[in-house]
């Protein structure tokens, strides 16, 4: 009974959003701003952004949470069809656990069964290694996102369904 609605660029409900995700942005001194929005909304230079989506998700029309992902996009910086590369995503931080991370993760998969999901996770994210680990996501590698260091999770949709 979730509503999924694509947006294309930053708006207030989703500035509003963001401004509350308080212990996701105290890991980054960033100030949010609607132009750093729309910058967080663009993909890497060069990929088509035809094949980037960010949804806005609600239950009783209210916003729950936002999810940001590209697909053909994988960790190797290769396109390759078979991937989806998770950018963003956050559920409303006074909603945590309860099962709606894992409700959103399981209808992506079912949307795209056939794919091998990756994200990047920051390593002082904690709730978010938790989450992904939770969700059977394997390490593959680590890296850096600008002077942050992240890990690199992966999953076949198949196996989260």
């Amino acid at each position: 009974n979730m509503k999924y609605q694509l947006v294309h660029s930053c708006d207030e409900e989703l500035y509003q959003f963001y401004l509350r995700q308080r212990t996701y942005f105290s890991l980054d001194v960033q100030e949010i701003t609607y132009d750093y929005i729309n910058q967080d909304m663009l993909g890497p230079e060069g990929f088509d952004e035809r094949n980037h989506f960010h949804y806005k998700i609600y239950e009783h029309q209210t916003m729950i949470a936002y999810i940001d992902y590209m697909l053909g996009y994988r960790f190797s910086m290769k396109h390759d069809s078979h991937y989806l590369w998770i950018g963003l995503f956050m559920v409303e931080e006074s909603l945590w656990h309860r099962h709606y991370g894992k409700q959103i993760i399981t209808h992506l998969c079912k949307q795209y069964p056939t794919h091998t999901l990756q994200l990047a996770c920051l390593v002082q994210n904690k709730n978010g290694l938790s989450f992904w680990k939770a969700m059977g996501f394997q390490e593959i590698a680590c890296s850096y996102w600008g002077h942050e260091e992240v890990i690199i999770f992966e999953k076949q949709s198949m196996e989260v369904l």
